[in-house]
This record gives structure tokens, C-alpha cells and sequence, in this order.
């Protein structure tokens, strides 16, 4: 998924660093926007072993697709675009539904596309936060950005790696 990928790549490594600055007049009201509804969504997602294989098989097999398919890559990119900033889940998904081919795809390997948005943006903010991390050991670890997860992904690094060196093509 080369744009596509990237776009989500930036976007969840903008969303790694927007959840660490100070909350916004709506969520210190108690209100819930969009953006931390989102938020919540990727923080509380739970990585497994089993989610990550279906997740890598999905993942390979749309980004044949974009490969094989002239011209699908540059639809799926504009679809994406959001020139207001990183793309709510909604957003994504709605992208995403547009192309059976890739919806079938991810549905054979048992997610909707709404989990797949999710799980991919889980993926993108936690690997982004250890690879941050990496790099300045006192980074706060991010709203969005789970303990739980975190190990996960430590433990599954060299997969994980792969898989967003994948994604980023």
C-alpha cells in the first residue's frame, strides 16, 4: 500500500504526537469528540498473535492488489485525502468501502474493514511511540497508545517491522 500506507503512517505517527499535547476545550468539558472517541477505540483494541497473522496475511494480500491493479493506488489515495488533518476512523473506513476488491480481501481474513482501519492504526501508533521512544527515553507514553499493546509489539518486533516495512511500499 504504498500512499495509502504512508498517509496512514504519518497519520498515526501525527496522532502518537497529538494525544500528547494538552486536551482540547471539548474533552476538558467532558465532551467526547471525535478524535478521542478514536482515540479510546485504538488505546482499548487488544493485539493478539492470532489478530496479527490475520492482520499480515490481509495486509500482503491488499498490497497485491494495489500492485497489480494500475491506477487503484492513486483512487485509493485521493478517496483518503484529507486536507483537514489525520483521517477519523470513519474516515478511513468509508475509503476503504469503496474497493470490494480490497474489502474482500480483508473480510477472508476475518476483519471488517472498521477492525481493519482499527488494528492498523494501533499497529502504526504503538511502532511509532517505540521507535520515538527509542530515541528519547522519557517520552510519556500516549492516550492512545496501550501498556499491553506496547509489549505486544516488543515482543513480535521483528513481525511487526516487516509488516510496516510492507505497508510503507
Amino acid at each position: 500500500m504504498k500512499r495509502f500506507s504512508r498517509i496512514q503512517a504519518v497519520a498515526g505517527a501525527i496522532a502518537v504526537l497529538a494525544v500528547m499535547v494538552a486536551p482540547s476545550a471539548a474533552q476538558q468539558n467532558g465532551v467526547m469528540n471525535g478524535a478521542s472517541a478514536d482515540r479510546k477505540e485504538i488505546h482499548d483494541y487488544v493485539l493478539t498473535t492470532d489478530k496479527l497473522t490475520r492482520f499480515e496475511r490481509a495486509a500482503t494480500g491488499v498490497q497485491t492488489v494495489l500492485k497489480d491493479t494500475p491506477g487503484l493506488q492513486d483512487q485509493l489515495n485521493a478517496d483518503a485525502q484529507n486536507n483537514a488533518g489525520p483521517n477519523t476512523i470513519a474516515q478511513s473506513v468509508a475509503a476503504l468501502d469503496k474497493y470490494p476488491q480490497l474489502v474482500s480481501i480483508i473480510k477472508s481474513n476475518g476483519f471488517s474493514t472498521h477492525e481493519y482501519i482499527v488494528i492498523t492504526f494501533v499497529i502504526m501508533n504503538v511502532y511509532t511511540y517505540i521507535a520515538v521512544k527509542k530515541t528519547s527515553p522519557n517520552l510519556p507514553m500516549p492516550p492512545a497508545v496501550s501498556p499491553a499493546n506496547v509489549t505486544f509489539i516488543q515482543s513480535n518486533f521483528a513481525r511487526v517491522d516487516a509488516l510496516v516495512q510492507l505497508m510503507s511500499q
